[in-house]
């Protein structure tokens, strides 16, 4: 072979290495999320995110597979099954989905020991498994371009972030905190080292500040601009307060173990003594009517359903109509 003929080949060679590599990291890279981004509501993740919806379609975790990840349409149609392992804290952005990923049995089996406990990354037709942190982790939560979650894995347990690409993984707050809110950059939590005060986090400066010198629980920032929460000063009671304006409102005087909000709606579990419902009313705290009487949990909503299931008892699971007349019924997908 000619040096000319040498050099080209070798030059040929050199193209096709570098095309492969170039296609290779345009396959794998995971383009950035338009500011503003939140990978599932609030209200969802405080209860769990077990289910999650994007642009009209649902991820939910089935608790009738060992709450393996589906998808379905928002209507509840073309149901799929997406991956085998149980999952909570579902948040969806862009072309993937970001959950962690647990075992619910004692599995066996190839798939089941190449699968691991973590921070996990997928894209939405269930392929492309990324994990992104192999240890126990809770209430995460999508944020832009990062993952907020409690690393669960050391003592103390502190509130890390880690990018959705791998990258920048970093402690943000040496204490236990509930990534729960997230608006406009900012984290809203109740501080546990601090009386439960409200306090916000500026995700872009690191700076730690508090917001309101009350004693909060499960703070929601809203849309409208309040932040719903149950009042640790008046026996769990749900009220907003809007820190704007500084108003305080109290929206029912029951006592309140979880809520969720959705457009004008609130939903939550009453408590009060020999009196326990799931209820909703508007967010002004008008309208209060019983949903259905007992003790539910895992209050998850989507734009058109709520779904709910009886405290410590994973299935069935109920639904509701959001918007609708209350005709609770039973929610039990099925591959046909």
């Amino acid at each position: 072979m000619s040096k000319i003929k040498l050099t080209i080949t070798i030059v040929v060679i050199i193209l096709i290495l570098t095309g492969i590599g170039v296609g290779n990291y345009l396959l794998e890279r995971v383009p950035e999320n338009p500011s503003g981004t939140l990978g599932n509501t609030a209200g969802n993740l405080q209860n769990g995110g077990l289910f999650c919806e994007q642009d009209g379609v649902v991820y939910f975790a089935n608790p009738y597979d060992e709450n393996t990840i589906y998808r379905m349409n928002s209507d509840e149609s073309e149901l799929k099954k997406l991956n085998s392992m149980g999952a909570k804290w579902i948040n969806a952005a862009g072309k993937f989905l970001y959950f962690y990923q647990y075992s619910s049995s004692d599995g066996s089996g190839l798939g089941y020991v190449i699968q691991t406990t973590g921070l996990y990354r997928m894209d939405q037709k269930g392929k492309k498994n990324t994990l992104l942190k192999r240890d126990a982790v809770g209430d995460v939560f999508l944020a832009d371009n990062h993952l907020y979650y409690q690393d669960l894995s050391e003592s103390p347990i502190t509130l890390d972030r880690i990018k959705i690409d791998k990258e920048e993984e970093a402690i943000m707050l040496d204490f236990r905190v509930t990534p729960g809110s997230i608006m406009s950059g900012v984290l809203y939590y109740p501080n546990y080292n601090d009386n439960f005060y409200l306090y916000g986090l500026d995700t872009a400066t690191g700076m730690n500040y508090m917001v309101w010198n009350h004693r909060v629980w499960n703070p929601i920032y809203h849309t409208d601009g309040y932040i719903y929460f149950m009042d640790m000063e008046s026996e769990y009671q749900l009220h907003r307060y809007h820190p704007t304006s500084g108003a305080h409102e109290v929206l029912t005087t029951d006592r309140v173990e979880m809520f969720n909000v959705y457009g004008d709606y609130i939903y939550y579990q009453k408590n009060n003594p020999n009196d326990s419902g799931l209820m909703r009313m508007y967010t002004n705290g008008n309208g209060q009517e019983l949903v259905s009487p007992g003790i539910y949990q895992n209050i998850n909503i989507t734009s058109n359903y709520v779904y709910f299931n009886t405290f410590n008892e994973p299935t069935p699971v109920f639904r509701q109509s959001v918007f609708g007349p209350v005709n609770v019924s039973i929610f039990q997908p099925t591959i046909e």
